[in-house]
């Protein structure tokens, strides 16, 4: 690997995850706007709003939490950048496991109930996925390396 693409590939990654949600939501839309499948589970539509509200509120929360633990213990490593960023494309990557989960599960159950809800519920999740996205400055800042030990990578 060339030096000065870690960020770019962590980048990468993060697009490729939000494109597969939005291709997702975009194929169970066109799925029921179509109607070339009738929605067949509007009888449990209320157990899995409060199931796909409860898993998005659990998925943000725990996210949230393990992303900001994990950023304590990197900052006070005693290890090189490489090692830091290792360790923050780890927690990156479970932080985005955690939204990318409740967003295609809220997918799903628009597509089984044809509630736009879900999709809403979806969307809403997707961009808050799409704000947590890997930058230059926001790595730099969370951390606390040079810029030049980020280019270095």
């Amino acid at each position: 690997m060339q030096k000065g693409n870690a960020l770019k590939l962590l980048q990468i990654l993060h697009k490729a995850l939000l494109m597969g949600q939005i291709l997702f939501a975009a194929l169970c839309v066109y799925v029921i706007y179509t109607r070339s499948v009738v929605p067949s589970v509007a009888a449990q539509e209320k157990i899995l709003q409060v199931a796909a509200l409860m898993l998005t509120a659990g998925g943000l929360y725990a996210g949230i939490t393990i992303f900001k633990k994990k950023l304590i213990l990197i900052r006070e490593m005693q290890t090189d950048a490489r090692q830091k960023f290792a360790q923050y494309r780890a927690a990156s990557i479970i932080q985005w496991a955690l939204l990318e989960g409740p967003a295609i599960l809220c997918s799903i159950c628009f597509f089984l109930t044809g509630n736009y809800a879900f999709l809403a519920l979806s969307m809403v999740i997707m961009f808050l996925f799409a704000m947590i996205g890997p930058s230059k400055n926001k790595i730099l800042a969370q951390l606390q390396i040079s810029e030049s030990e980020l280019d270095e990578l």
